[in-house]
């Protein structure tokens, strides 16, 4: 639901006017980053977070493709110790918990000088425990607006995850306190970002995470931020997806804000696929039998009934997972053929 109040409406529309400089916590392959993109918004990636050595590849490889060869270079230049700067830094490779020294010890020479190299291509804080406030470096606010996202783990909060919440650091989705420490850096830095935007499961203000919601909202209010959250789904925004998501956008000072308007869905899922699909994206008749089946895996999902659940040529339903396996895919039948 969208939270607002006749106060709001005194309040001048929010309105951007300066350059962007972008700040992606949580940054994964830089999906916010993307958006922007796609909707032609001249932008500046200024910094990112992202600790996973997958993703950090993924978002230098979308977003800075032709950079490599010259950090490449200038390693070969001089000795180095890449994997203690790598463990230094934080990084990880499950996700979960970052590399030991050893671990790091094991990879390839050369891997750990990639690695590398793609943290500082794109700007990367690395390990948001150890971000700093002055690590964001926001300067000359009156020629640039600062834009922050901050998409934290949803693991702790989805459906699909194991219901851990968010109230403390201890948990994935708790990471979002890390976010607070490093704003109240921030303040008494006296250079905050001006806008923030936050996506995330719908549960994050469910019956169960809406005390520590508030409480979120409650401390970017302190901070000086007006808060506007709803939950969005893709079908109303033109695309074939049964995705549900809430979004916040916190802005600095008195500004009133207003989510856009849904729009009628034209296209179907079966418009966005390619003619042409390779035959290892089809699955055999064995395959096929194996997910009708009834059976009840440990993580309490019938995948028989995902499975016949998914397939439609209209709609794609969100691919969700937990820890340790996929709950649910999108799978396309196809007329005349045996296999989807």
């Amino acid at each position: 639901m969208n939270q607002t109040s006749i106060f709001d409406f005194m309040y001048p529309k929010y309105k951007i006017t300066k350059p962007i400089r972008l700040i992606e916590m949580f940054s994964g392959y830089g999906s916010q980053a993307l958006a922007l993109k796609y909707l032609g918004v001249e932008f500046e990636h200024w910094k990112i977070c992202e600790w996973a050595i997958k993703s950090i590849q993924a978002y230098k490889d979308i977003h800075f493709e032709n950079k490599w060869n010259y950090f490449k270079v200038n390693y070969d230049l001089y000795d180095f110790d890449f994997a203690t700067e790598l463990y230094n830094l934080g990084i990880s490779s499950n996700y979960n918990k970052s590399m030991t020294l050893e671990q790091i010890q094991r990879l390839r020479t050369d891997k750990q000088k990639e690695i590398l190299a793609n943290i500082q291509i794109t700007n990367n804080l690395v390990n948001i425990q150890q971000v700093k406030g002055k690590d964001l470096n926001i300067i000359n606010t009156d020629k640039y607006t600062y834009i922050m996202t901050y998409s934290f783990p949803c693991q702790d909060l989805s459906l699909a995850g194991k219901g851990q919440g968010m109230k403390d650091t201890s948990t994935r989705s708790g990471m979002l306190w890390e976010v607070e420490r490093i704003l109240s850096e921030c303040k008494e830095l006296g250079t905050m970002p001006e806008v923030l935007l936050m996506e995330n499961v719908p549960q994050v203000h469910g019956v169960n995470n809406v005390d520590d919601f508030n409480k979120w909202q409650l401390r970017l209010e302190e901070l000086g931020y007006k808060n506007y959250f709803q939950d969005l789904i893709a079908t109303d925004y033109g695309i074939p997806q049964t995705r549900n998501r809430c979004f916040m956008i916190s802005i600095l000072g008195d500004y009133s804000y207003t989510f856009p308007k849904s729009i009628p869905l034209k296209l179907k899922l079966k418009d966005l696929l390619e003619d042409e699909v390779d035959e290892k994206y089809y699955l055999s008749d064995k395959q096929i039998k194996c997910l009708s089946s009834e059976k009840v895996y440990e993580n309490v999902y019938i995948r028989g009934e995902q499975f016949k659940k998914n397939i439609s040529p209209e709609l794609a339903t969100t691919i969700t997972a937990s820890s340790s396996d996929r709950a649910s895919d999108t799978f396309i039948k196809v007329k005349k053929s045996r296999k989807c």
